[in-house]
């Protein structure tokens, strides 16, 4: 089921920071939090004794209780996929606000095991970044030219530790759905989120929800459901799939 994330300011002694929306990873133990203005940061909750960084759940590197920004991987809104196959990492750093326009997050998503745990976050123009393990695919940033042998990553690392744009999630909803999209933009139905005219975030995916291992992504037209990860027990709601690395419409989970 997708739950809505819920939103909150927060801030103490040590951190003037703002926040106003605060998912936490129930199991897993951390958190992504989003300012007024659309930064991220990632920490781990106080109260957990399970949280840690060891398979990228935070987005970046460093102090796991420390409100520290996360890190994108790649900030090329013209490139689709970030399959780790094929493309390098991009040359531009993502807080360089005089070389690119400033990336805005609108919401912030997290799941896993105690033993596990991976983050989504979806910019203000709609698209998807994921982060943290990866050891059944659940990130998803396999093409479905791939085959059944899925992707693999350099040294045959299991996670990523900086926040990769997945591009296949938008595509394929859009190849399902022609029209979405349409209507979103300054004061229209794709307003909201992060508080500013223009938000287009829910322009294509209107929910994300991150299992233990899977992920699954409710499209803005509220029928169309995308499933990649573990699906051993049925959880992707694909009969016959162990896992599934590239996204995929779940027909079990959709509306027919």
């Amino acid at each position: 089921k997708f739950s809505k994330q819920h939103s909150s300011s927060s801030s103490s002694s040590s951190s003037p920071i703002k926040f106003i929306e605060i998912p936490k990873a129930q199991e897993a133990g951390h958190i992504i939090a989003i300012t007024p203005d659309g930064a991220a940061y990632s920490f781990c909750s106080p109260k957990s004794k399970s949280c840690n960084n060891d398979l990228g759940q935070l987005g970046r590197k460093g102090d796991i209780h420390a409100k520290l920004p996360v890190v994108f991987n790649s900030y090329d809104h013209n490139d689709n996929n970030d399959d780790g196959k094929t493309n390098p990492k991009s040359k531009n750093d993502p807080n360089d606000n005089t070389t690119k326009p400033k990336l805005r997050i609108a919401h912030a998503y997290t799941g896993g095991f105690a033993t596990s745990g991976h983050s989504a976050l979806l910019d203000a123009n709609g698209h998807l970044y994921l982060s943290g393990c990866d050891r059944w695919q659940q990130l998803g940033l396999g093409s479905s030219h791939g085959g059944s042998s899925g992707y693999t990553w350099e040294n045959g690392r299991l996670w990523q530790e900086e926040f990769r744009r997945n591009g296949f999630v938008v595509d394929l909803l859009k190849r399902l759905d022609g029209g979405l999209g349409d209507g979103f933009g300054a004061g229209g139905s794709g307003s909201g989120g992060i508080g500013h005219c223009g938000d287009m975030s829910r322009r294509y995916i209107r929910d994300v929800a991150l299992g233990g291992d899977h992920t699954v992504v409710l499209s803005s037209n509220r029928k169309d459901v995308i499933t990649f990860g573990k699906g051993g027990e049925g959880q992707l709601g694909l009969t016959s799939k162990p896992w599934v690395s590239a996204p995929m419409r779940s027909k079990g989970l959709s509306s027919k």
